[in-house]
């Protein structure tokens, strides 16, 4: 089978630079879980203080692409709770 089978001229992308970005803190958050069972399970402390360091070093380059996806709008807010003091002062308020 020839190697340039899948070459084409075109010069738009084949995947968005938000599903690039995605995948890769998909991928990030999975490395670290993997870096945290390996430390768990690892009788060794030298090999366990390797296993942190790496997993510090992951979630340093995780919220660098955090930081690009924020600026570039590509990430929402996450649902979260109701501000309770606010409510408790339109409640008086209301009164």
């Amino acid at each position: 089978m020839p190697s340039d089978l899948a070459i084409t001229d075109s010069t738009t992308p084949p995947f968005s630079d938000k599903l690039i970005m995605f995948l890769m803190s998909l991928l990030s958050a999975a490395g670290m879980g993997n870096y945290a069972t390996a430390a768990a399970a690892s009788q060794r402390s030298d090999l366990a203080m390797n296993y942190e360091r790496l997993s510090l070093e992951i979630g340093q380059y995780a919220k660098d692409g955090a930081d690009i996806m924020i600026s570039n709008e590509w990430l929402e807010q996450p649902p979260g709770t109701l501000d309770k003091e606010q409510l408790a002062k339109n409640k008086n308020q209301n009164s």
